[in-house]
């Protein structure tokens, strides 16, 4: 018995200065996290866990993770001792594990713990914008939550700037341009003059009709970017000939095809749009150089094709005129029919002469 006792008594001396030691290596980790030196501060917590595995203790090794960038290791460690959806954290702790999962580009689990952040702290704007940033770019969800939150929140605080541009977004998105508009206007009156804003104002002012007022803005965005902002400098120049300045908007148009020659597809757009303009003014060889430079990156435009054959017949070239109402008839035939496509069929037939039967084969376009 006597034996007994003097055994347990050892034991228990053993496990004290143990958790002496591990308390002691943690209280070391404390101190190098006091200095941010998460290096030397994983090694005491190294030492510490090995006696001592408590959520408290692996919550620090948590943040130490999440402090080197670690996100990875951040959720590992900190979920187990996290109870469901952060039930068993501070706010802190919450955070480290959300901006963790934002860092990994997990939108999932990144709106899950933000609308539970969200439900402890509804006021914090910073959660509220990321969640809304979310609903507003990832296909797996929905603008109208974006503005569902958003609208939420700023019922209480209506000039917290990162709400107010994901609400401003969500608006534009959903194709309310009027409220989009009131929105960008706003930021604007709270000192938020960022190239997004303005440029969305304009593409919501263009979207609304509105071509004066996106032309103004669309222009004081392109000049923000020094005129190297292709996408906006091709809504630009399509607003100017909207407006009848056909100039000005060949001439932006012009300098967006410069920018994004190396992207066939996006040429396409923009010298589809260059003919659309000369044309508009009269310039009939530069509406054909531009149609049949656009074709040269998409072949399968009926519409494009169609007004290159109508061009080169205002131009007295009735030759090329046939040859591309003819490919334009043989790919017709193989379209949906509708009323303005019954219309096009018909006034090429008239110029080619001959109504054919192209037995499923289109004509090659008589370009190089």
């Amino acid at each position: 018995m006597k034996k007994l006792v003097i055994m347990t008594v050892v034991f228990a001396a053993m496990s004290a200065a143990a958790y002496g030691q591990a308390g002691l290596a943690e209280a070391r980790g404390d101190s190098c996290i006091d200095v941010h030196d998460t290096f030397h501060a994983l090694r005491y917590y190294a030492e510490a866990v090995a006696c001592d595995s408590s959520a408290a203790l692996q919550k620090k090794i948590a943040r130490c993770h999440y402090m080197r960038g670690d996100y990875r290791r951040c959720v590992d460690t900190m979920l187990p001792v996290a109870g469901f959806m952060g039930d068993s954290l501070s706010l802190e702790q919450m955070r480290w594990v959300f901006e963790s999962y934002r860092r990994l580009d997990d939108h999932e689990q990144m709106v899950a713990w933000g609308r539970a952040i969200l439900r402890r702290c509804p006021m914090d704007g910073e959660v509220t914008a990321a969640v809304a940033a979310v609903y507003n770019t990832d296909d797996a969800y929905l603008p109208s939550s974006a503005r569902e939150l958003t609208d939420e929140y700023l019922k209480a605080d209506s000039t917290c700037i990162p709400v107010l541009r994901q609400n401003a977004d969500a608006q534009f998105l959903m194709k309310d341009f009027g409220k989009a508009i009131a929105a960008y206007n706003k930021l604007l009156a709270l000192g938020d003059s960022t190239y997004n804003t303005v440029y969305s104002l304009g593409m919501s002012y263009m979207q609304a009709k509105q071509d004066s007022l996106a032309r103004l803005w669309l222009l004081k965005a392109a000049e923000m970017k020094g005129m190297k902002d292709a996408g906006c400098l091709y809504r630009l120049g399509m607003v100017c000939v909207e407006m009848d300045s056909v100039g000005e908007g060949i001439m932006f148009l012009e300098m967006a095809n410069l920018l994004m020659q190396p992207d066939g597809r996006v040429v396409y757009i923009v010298k589809r749009a260059l003919g659309e303009a000369y044309y508009k003014r009269g310039s009939y060889w530069n509406a054909i150089y531009a149609w049949t430079d656009a074709l040269r990156h998409n072949r399968s435009s009926m519409a494009t094709v169609f007004n290159v054959a109508q061009t080169y017949g205002l131009v007295g070239q009735h030759d090329k005129e046939k040859q591309f109402y003819r490919s334009f008839l043989s790919m017709a035939a193989l379209a949906e029919r509708n009323a303005e496509l019954d219309q096009m069929v018909r006034q090429a037939e008239a110029v080619v002469g001959v109504k054919e039967d192209f037995k499923g084969c289109i004509i090659g376009l008589p370009i190089d």
